[in-house]
Protein backbone atom coordinates (compact mmCIF):
# COMPACT_ATOMS: atom_id res chain seq x y z
CA UNK A 1 0.00 0.00 0.00
CA UNK A 2 1.44 3.75 -0.84
CA UNK A 3 1.74 6.14 1.66
CA UNK A 4 -1.59 7.74 -0.26
CA UNK A 5 -3.47 5.12 0.06
CA UNK A 6 -2.60 4.37 3.69
CA UNK A 7 -3.30 8.20 4.16
CA UNK A 8 -6.80 7.90 2.83
CA UNK A 9 -7.72 4.47 4.52
CA UNK A 10 -6.57 5.83 7.93
CA UNK A 11 -8.10 9.09 7.95
CA UNK A 12 -11.46 8.43 5.86
CA UNK A 13 -14.15 5.47 7.16
CA UNK A 14 -12.79 3.24 4.61
CA UNK A 15 -10.69 1.90 7.27
CA UNK A 16 -14.20 0.31 8.61
CA UNK A 17 -15.23 -1.16 4.73
CA UNK A 18 -11.41 -2.90 5.25
CA UNK A 19 -12.34 -4.48 8.14
CA UNK A 20 -15.22 -6.18 6.95
CA UNK A 21 -13.10 -8.45 5.03
CA UNK A 22 -14.45 -11.70 5.08
CA UNK A 23 -18.08 -10.66 5.90
CA UNK A 24 -20.88 -10.99 3.96
CA UNK A 25 -23.02 -7.43 3.15
CA UNK A 26 -24.91 -5.50 1.18
CA UNK A 27 -23.14 -3.05 -1.12
CA UNK A 28 -26.08 -0.17 -2.76
CA UNK A 29 -25.21 0.98 -5.77
CA UNK A 30 -25.82 4.66 -7.64
CA UNK A 31 -27.77 3.02 -10.46
CA UNK A 32 -30.24 1.52 -8.26
CA UNK A 33 -28.54 -1.70 -8.18
CA UNK A 34 -28.05 -3.59 -4.98
CA UNK A 35 -24.62 -6.52 -4.68
CA UNK A 36 -25.09 -8.32 -2.00
CA UNK A 37 -21.78 -11.28 -1.11
CA UNK A 38 -18.56 -11.49 0.49
CA UNK A 39 -16.37 -8.70 1.37
CA UNK A 40 -12.53 -10.04 -0.13
CA UNK A 41 -11.15 -6.66 0.07
CA UNK A 42 -11.19 -3.25 -0.16
CA UNK A 43 -8.46 -0.80 -1.00
CA UNK A 44 -8.07 2.90 -0.16
CA UNK A 45 -10.14 4.53 -2.90
CA UNK A 46 -13.15 2.24 -1.87
CA UNK A 47 -12.85 -0.25 -4.62
CA UNK A 48 -14.62 -3.02 -3.63
CA UNK A 49 -13.86 -6.85 -4.22
CA UNK A 50 -16.14 -9.13 -3.20
CA UNK A 51 -17.11 -13.12 -4.04
CA UNK A 52 -20.16 -15.11 -4.12
CA UNK A 53 -22.16 -11.40 -5.74
CA UNK A 54 -25.64 -11.68 -6.38
CA UNK A 55 -26.63 -8.53 -8.12
CA UNK A 56 -29.69 -7.29 -8.41
CA UNK A 57 -30.03 -4.75 -11.58
CA UNK A 58 -32.75 -1.62 -10.80
CA UNK A 59 -35.68 -3.89 -12.91
CA UNK A 60 -35.34 -6.42 -10.18
CA UNK A 61 -33.84 -8.54 -12.30
CA UNK A 62 -31.26 -11.38 -10.80
CA UNK A 63 -27.47 -11.88 -11.95
CA UNK A 64 -24.96 -14.50 -9.72
CA UNK A 65 -21.12 -14.15 -10.39
CA UNK A 66 -18.47 -15.68 -8.95
CA UNK A 67 -15.87 -12.62 -8.25
CA UNK A 68 -17.32 -9.02 -8.87
CA UNK A 69 -15.42 -5.79 -8.49
CA UNK A 70 -17.43 -2.51 -7.64
CA UNK A 71 -15.65 0.76 -8.17
CA UNK A 72 -15.38 3.15 -5.63
CA UNK A 73 -17.58 6.38 -7.41
CA UNK A 74 -20.39 3.91 -8.25
CA UNK A 75 -20.97 2.50 -4.10
CA UNK A 76 -24.07 4.66 -2.64
CA UNK A 77 -24.35 2.58 0.43
CA UNK A 78 -22.75 -0.04 2.66
CA UNK A 79 -24.69 -1.94 4.97
CA UNK A 80 -22.77 -2.63 7.91
CA UNK A 81 -23.62 -6.69 9.48
CA UNK A 82 -25.79 -6.38 12.69
CA UNK A 83 -23.18 -8.25 14.36
CA UNK A 84 -20.16 -5.56 13.62
CA UNK A 85 -19.24 -3.78 16.20
CA UNK A 86 -17.98 0.03 14.23
CA UNK A 87 -16.02 1.03 16.57
CA UNK A 88 -14.06 -1.80 17.53
CA UNK A 89 -13.62 -2.90 13.79
CA UNK A 90 -11.75 0.62 12.97
CA UNK A 91 -9.91 0.53 16.39
CA UNK A 92 -8.81 -2.92 14.97
CA UNK A 93 -7.57 -1.73 11.54
CA UNK A 94 -5.79 1.25 12.79
CA UNK A 95 -4.18 -0.77 15.58
CA UNK A 96 -2.54 -3.55 12.85
CA UNK A 97 -1.68 -0.32 10.44
CA UNK A 98 0.74 1.31 13.91
CA UNK A 99 1.61 -2.15 14.58
CA UNK A 100 3.04 -3.03 11.43
CA UNK A 101 4.69 0.53 11.68
CA UNK A 102 6.12 -0.13 14.73
CA UNK A 103 7.85 -3.50 13.87
CA UNK A 104 9.35 -1.80 10.45
CA UNK A 105 10.82 0.95 12.23
CA UNK A 106 12.24 -1.48 14.57
CA UNK A 107 13.38 -4.09 11.75
CA UNK A 108 17.46 -3.80 12.09
CA UNK A 109 19.12 -2.58 9.19
CA UNK A 110 21.49 -4.41 7.51
CA UNK A 111 24.92 -2.90 7.21
CA UNK A 112 27.20 -3.88 4.63
CA UNK A 113 30.84 -5.44 4.57
CA UNK A 114 33.57 -3.71 3.49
Amino acid sequence: MSLRERFHSENTLVCLLQGLRGKSTVVELRNESSVTGTIDSVDAYMNIYMTGVELVDPRGSVSNFADFFVQGKNVRFVQIPDDVNITDTIKQQIWGWQDRRVRKERKPKLQKQK
